[in-house]
């Protein structure tokens, strides 16, 4: 999930009624600099990565186990692309830039891991789809070097996006256990399971109870929240998937066992995280 402590409710009050609901982990991705009020620009991401770490510490603070991640968000690169395709070299460099401030911060032990890093899940210009495939490589590059984690955020694809990310990493010499296929439909995540990759699904209860019917418990559950008062909700608050996955389990669609592979073990396994 993200948080937006500038214009939304902040992961002090995220964290707190999220424990209410029985959360106990949240990995908090940042957002693009435009959410904080910053501009594209090395600067801008650098003070939203200091926002995000500000985040990290606010949530272990109010007890929960966290992961923190920061990324470049594909959507950037292809705004900025879309704005001049002819300096794509600039747009690259300065995503390359901030990769590596990033990996600076993991050095650091600020950060633990990469994300979102990845492709425009809409259409986009073939600038801006290759610029972004060419970040990633580099982002997982790094990865492989600094062996932390990397959230993808990709095209839904099915197939053909879980054969080629199999194949970079293969490249890149990447871990499987250091990437996180993030908000994967069913599709996607069908192959996303049968190459054997670690996935999240949208905790929205139709996807849900699709999920649990079709996969082994090999993934996990995420929300994806924004914390956006413009969009209140999107994709879904943090305690709302807690609530989706109670309901299918009262209605005998799911068992226990299952739920806590998913929720606890999973999580530890992933996150390199100790349950409470």
């Amino acid at each position: 999930m993200h948080s937006n402590p500038v214009k939304g409710l902040g992961i002090r009050s995220i964290a707190k009624r999220f424990k209410q609901y029985g959360g106990w982990f949240i990995a908090i991705v940042s957002l693009s600099p435009q959410h904080y009020g910053f501009e594209l620009t090395l600067d801008g991401y650098r003070k939203s990565v200091e926002i995000v770490i500000s985040e990290c510490r606010a949530a272990y603070e109010e007890g929960l186990k966290v992961a923190c991640f920061a990324g470049v968000h594909p959507a950037d690169i292809d705004q900025l692309i879309s704005q001049d395709p002819k300096k794509s070299n600039k747009v690259i460099a300065l995503a390359i830039n901030i990769v590596n401030h990033i990996a600076e911060m993991i050095k650091e032990g600020l950060l633990n891991g990469i994300g979102e890093i990845g492709r425009p899940h809409y259409k986009a210009l073939p600038e801006s789809f290759i610029a972004n495939s060419i970040v990633m490589r580099y982002a997982m590059n790094v990865a492989r070097d600094l062996q932390c984690l990397v959230h993808l955020h990709l095209e839904q694809g099915g197939y053909i996006t879980i054969y080629d990310v199999n194949e970079i990493i293969t490249l890149a010499k990447l871990s499987k256990d250091n990437v996180i296929i993030h908000h994967s439909d069913i599709l996607t995540a069908h192959y996303a399971q049968e190459f054997g990759f670690m996935f999240t699904i949208p905790g929205k209860l139709p996807v849900l109870a699709e999920a649990f019917k079709r996969f082994e418990p090999s993934y996990t559950i995420e929300s994806d929240f924004i914390d956006d008062p413009k969009r209140p909700g999107v994709s879904s608050y943090p305690w709302q998937i807690i609530e989706n996955q109670r309901k299918l389990l009262d209605e005998g669609l799911i068992s226990e066992e299952y739920l806590y592979k998913l929720n606890v073990d999973n999580i530890a396994k992933a996150y390199n995280v100790t349950p409470p």
